[in-house]
């Protein structure tokens, strides 16, 4: 399952990222309004949330207006949700003649997104949305791309090192490097305190055996910490937004005005 999030704030992208990546359901981020039809069109997009900035509805109609008159299909199908502060019955209501059919309170938490976001593609689909992990793939001989890796067996007490060759919010799967006794590591088997570093933070986090063999070694993460979900939640973002849509324009100047007022502001 695909979600849009169309806003300027970065505290509310994290909030939706942190709400809907650890339940398999992911998230892309627009920040100016001309990327939205692009976005939906190349990564299959099913829900689009706007948050109403400064309670511009005038705005948000417009944003809404090219998506639902858009000549795609594909497009003018997708869900549409509004992000609002405050409860303003007249906008509300033209919203929903446009299309609206959820809205998210601005102060809401992170369960509540999220049982949100599921309830509103069951009311749109009639079915269940389908979640998955992403996961992020790793170029063990790229060096700026190699993360290094290391646990105790808990088995023979010998420290195993390893290359991470992908990572999702579900696990790691690890190159083994390095000589050990086979028998340090079996599935099923819980490893505590595997110790990595993602963007300059360090993580040490448990996890459970999945997949082994001779040089590689996969772990399901179980009991992460809130810290450790959201470094591991902003990495994968980042991984993922760091492929942009082709033909994506720059900010405009509505959106960058928008920014400035915000920045003046805070």
């Amino acid at each position: 399952m695909n979600v849009l999030i169309y806003t300027q704030s970065y505290f509310v992208r994290n909030l939706f990222l942190n709400a809907l990546y650890p339940n398999g359901i992911n998230l892309f981020h627009a920040e100016h309004t001309e990327s939205i039809v692009n976005f939906i069109k190349q990564r299959q997009i099913e829900i689009v949330v706007i948050d109403v900035i400064q309670e511009d509805y005038v705005k948000t109609f417009t944003i809404m207006n090219e998506i639902k008159n858009n000549p795609d299909n594909d497009v003018k199908k997708v869900a549409i949700i509004l992000l609002i502060g405050n409860v303003d019955k007249q906008n509300l209501i033209k919203a929903i003649q446009l299309g609206a059919v959820g809205f998210i309170k601005s102060n809401a938490k992170e369960e509540t997104i999220y049982n949100y976001i599921i309830e509103i593609y069951k009311k749109t689909t009639g079915v269940p949305p389908e979640r998955k992990y992403v996961r992020v793939t790793l170029n063990t001989d790229n060096p700026n791309d190699r993360i290094g890796i290391k646990f105790r067996s808990p088995k023979t007490l010998n420290i195993i090192l390893g290359v991470i060759r992908d990572i999702s919010f579900g696990g790691v799967a690890v190159e083994l490097v390095g000589t050990f006794p086979p028998e340090s590591i079996e599935v099923g088997m819980e490893v505590n305190n595997m110790q990595f570093i993602l963007d300059g933070h360090d993580l040490f986090v448990n996890g459970v055996v999945v997949a082994y063999k001779k040089n590689f070694c996969a772990f399901r993460f179980v009991n992460l910490t809130q810290s450790d979900k959201e470094i591991i939640c902003q990495f994968i973002f980042q991984r993922i937004s760091s492929e942009i849509p082709k033909n994506t324009p720059q900010k405009s100047e509505t959106d960058n005005n928008e920014i400035n007022q915000q920045n003046n502001q805070s």
